[in-house]
Parts: structure tokens; C-alpha cells; sequence
């Protein structure tokens, strides 16, 4: 990684220190990215969070006034998802900052069928892009676009967006965890005890002030009973510890705990599939359809290899067909956090 000058360290210090007062609903709003385009100078800066396994957009900002032309451009993202070379990196699990041309001299992306259908009618001969470390069913990729006859991005641009991953991963969380306690509260009058997700309110003192009726359910069947406001041994040493996050088994469900200042919030959610990463990840292409010789092209394994994974994945699920292990897989990714 190429080392930042001074200046530049400075003002990523400042950007780190103000981003979260420039969130709003979502934590990167279009003034969170005018404020990344000055630490990366782009003609276009966006931000996306995918679905890559069902191909849904759920979330896409840019700057103020950034308004790319898109008279030319006849096909969506998902004609061309599998042919874009970055985007093909990290859906191999590599969410360094990459650029094009990494991958692609400017001859050859010039000559390629992604550019004609994507790159050329946008008018971008240059990208810049950096993920958040994620799952494929909630990607989280923030975009630096150059056009036609602008020079390429520097090491020191890239140097700067891999500083800053670590910092856009805690800022995505913060938020989310912000959401999170926002819709807590909202349905706090309303909730069932065997809704799924609760809230509780601490006391300066750690002891319960407010449980919300599941909240109260989810302690007592993962922690125990709780006593005179007390919270039970297992939540009450995890605070003590400083960190942000618990789970909690209880057969095949789990709770995952986070405090956000002197809440918590809790949320029951079905146990996982069990399975390693490398199936995870080769039923996260099944499930977008994908051929197993078209699966073993994506991450540079033998189609045999693939085979084998799929042969695991069926054991562990106790299925015996792709559409059966698919259906299975998107019906845990429903209860699952987005990452």
C-alpha cells in the first residue's frame, strides 16, 4: 500500500471525524460522497448496496450533481454484472480498491463487450471502486467514475479508500444499528412478546430501566430470569467487556445483541446452514443460476471441485436437487442480518 503524504493523512483524519455528522437516514448520503470526491477527485462518485443473488438494487446514491447520462445505455447492471473485471474481484471475496485497468489495458476495455454496452454509452473510461467487506446478498460498493480522455486514478488515490474501508465498514454499521433503534422504538407499543426483535434501556447503573415485551422474552429464554432489574450473568459480564456485539444460542435459533449507547437491541434469528465459506459461496451462484462449469470460470476452480462442494452442500441440508438447496439457502438469507 502506498503510503499517504501528510496532508493527505490529515484530511482523511477530518473526513473519519466528520462523516457521521454528514449520515442522515442512510449513513452515506449524497454529502457523505461530495465530501469522499474531494479526498478522490472523480467525475462521477456513487455509492450502491446489491442483492447479487436475487439481482435487486436496494440502495444507490450520489452526489448532489452528479447526473450521468443514461440516454444510451439499454441493458441493466445484471447484463453485464458477470464481464465488469472489478466487480468480478470482489464477488471472489477481493474488496481492495481496484481499478479497470488492474484488470484491462484501455485498448482492450475499449475493445470489449462490457464497454460497448456500459462503459462507452456512460461515457467512463476510468473506475475506482472499494467494498465494504459483505455478503453477496447485501453488497455495499462505493464507485469513483473518470470520462473518455481523463488520466487514470493514482496509487494515492487507491491508498486512500483502502485507509478508509475499515472506517466506511463502522460507519455502515453505526448506522444500520441507528436504524435499527429507530424501528424499535417506533413499534415499541405495538409489539408482541413473540415478535422476533426487541428493546431494552439501561440505566446509567447497567440495571434494566425498559424492556419492550419481546426484549423480556428473548432474556429470559437465551440469559435467564432477570431480578429486580438486574440483567442476567451472560448479558451483564458482555457489558462489563466493552464489546459491541453478543450472540446467544438457544437450540437452533440465536439472538444477536447490540448496544448502541445505553440500549440494546436484540434480535432472534434462525440458526445458519452450516456451511464453510467456499459453499456458501458457490450456492450464492447456483442461486443467481449459474452452471457449475460457469461457477468453476467465476472463481478459477475445477468444475469437479464445484461438484464436490455441491455434494457437501446437499448432505448438510438434507436435500437432493440445486432448486431444493437454493430454496433453502434464500429462505435462511430472509432471516438473516444484511452483514
Amino acid at each position: 500500500m502506498a503510503a499517504l503524504a501528510a496532508r493527505d493523512a490529515e484530511r482523511v483524519l477530518r473526513f473519519v471525524a466528520e462523516a457521521d455528522d454528514l449520515g442522515d437516514d442512510h449513513p452515506f448520503t449524497p454529502r457523505v460522497l461530495e465530501a469522499l470526491g474531494e479526498l478522490v477527485p472523480a467525475d462521477e462518485v456513487a455509492y450502491c448496496e446489491m442483492d447479487r443473488v436475487r439481482q435487486r438494487l436496494g440502495y444507490y446514491a450520489t452526489r448532489p450533481d452528479d447526473e450521468a447520462d443514461e440516454s444510451d445505455v439499454h441493458v441493466s447492471y445484471w447484463d453485464i454484472a458477470d464481464e465488469h473485471p472489478v466487480c468480478r474481484a470482489h464477488n471472489t471475496g477481493d474488496f481492495r480498491a481496484l481499478k479497470l485497468s488492474d484488470f484491462v489495458t484501455l485498448r482492450e476495455l475499449r475493445n470489449s463487450r462490457v464497454y460497448a454496452l456500459w462503459f462507452g454509452p456512460y461515457g467512463f473510461e476510468r473506475e475506482l471502486n472499494v467494498a465494504i467487506p459483505s455478503p453477496p446478498w447485501h453488497t455495499k460498493t462505493f464507485l469513483f467514475d473518470r470520462w473518455k480522455g481523463e488520466r487514470d486514478f493514482t496509487e494515492r488515490d487507491r491508498a486512500v479508500l483502502d485507509i478508509l474501508q475499515a472506517h466506511l465498514g463502522r460507519l455502515w454499521r453505526a448506522g444500520e444499528t441507528r436504524r435499527r433503534l429507530q424501528a424499535a422504538m417506533d413499534c415499541l407499543d405495538s409489539a408482541s412478546e413473540q415478535d422476533t426483535r426487541g428493546f431494552v434501556l439501561l440505566r446509567s447503573d447497567g440495571r434494566i430501566d425498559f424492556a419492550s415485551p419481546p426484549a423480556r422474552r428473548l432474556v429470559r429464554d437465551y440469559a435467564g430470569a432477570t431480578r429486580g432489574g438486574a440483567l442476567p450473568a451472560a448479558l451483564a459480564q458482555w457489558l462489563e467487556s466493552g464489546s459491541q456485539k453478543l450472540t446467544l444460542q438457544a437450540g437452533a435459533r440465536r439472538l444477536a445483541v447490540r448496544r448502541s449507547g445505553s440500549a440494546l437491541l436484540l434480535e432472534e434469528m434462525r440458526d445458519s446452514l452450516d456451511l464453510t465459506p467456499r459453499e456458501t459461496q458457490i450456492l450464492s451462484w447456483v442461486a443467481r443460476g449459474k452452471t457449475n462449469r460457469e461457477v468453476a470460470e467465476t472463481l478459477w476452480i475445477a468444475p469437479s471441485t464445484v461438484r464436490k462442494h455441491l455434494d457437501n452442500v446437499y448432505a448438510k441440508l438434507g436435500v437432493s436437487t440445486r432448486t431444493a438447496a437454493v430454496a433453502r439457502f434464500l429462505g435462511v438469507l430472509d432471516e438473516q442480518p444484511a452483514g
